[in-house]
């Protein structure tokens, strides 16, 4: 899944602050704000409603005149998600991140594996039935449903392929 290196909105980074619940997730799992975790953070902030690569995280932060090096940025997305910060989407060999919501919890996602495009799902009705599935059959599930796709942007900018799909399967 190719992903654009995103911009940042500004570079006054500083003076940026996450919101209270994250400072309270953070605290409660023993991290402090520091400048790279902030900088992850606001990479993260700036791109809601996308899935982000290490890679690309490291590539805001660089555009946003951070200094905060590939490996420091693995160790604090790791980090961001075992607080359950941020969420960790596996696809393939690759993991993506991307910010749960203020106050939130992690929800399950359509993801477009072109663009990186992530939609929550939103059906509390589905997840119930999954939970309830899961648990008959003596499954505990840790709540992260991705799935992966093409969004209508990235379906519309290839020209019929759609049309091919459909007449294949007719």
């Amino acid at each position: 899944m190719p992903v654009q290196t995103p911009t940042p909105s500004d570079t006054n980074q500083l003076s940026w602050q996450p919101g209270t619940a994250t400072l309270q997730r953070l605290r409660a799992s023993g991290l402090r704000l520091t400048l790279a975790r902030r900088a992850v953070l606001r990479a993260l902030h700036d791109n809601r409603g996308r899935f982000l690569d290490a890679e690309a995280v490291h590539r805001w932060t660089k555009a946003a005149t951070w200094r905060v090096n590939l490996t420091s940025v693995y160790r604090i997305l790791a980090e961001l998600d075992k607080a359950r910060i941020a969420q960790a989407t596996q696809l393939g060999a690759r993991t993506f991140y991307s910010m749960v919501p203020e106050g939130e919890a992690a929800q399950p996602h359509f993801v477009c594996r072109r663009c990186g495009h992530a939609q929550a799902l939103g059906s509390d009705a589905l997840l119930t039935q999954l939970f309830e599935g899961a648990a008959r059959l003596g499954f505990h599930l840790n709540q992260r449903l991705t799935l992966v796709g093409v969004c209508s942007a990235c379906n519309a900018s290839a020209p019929g392929s759609v049309k091919r799909h459909q007449k294949q399967t007719l």
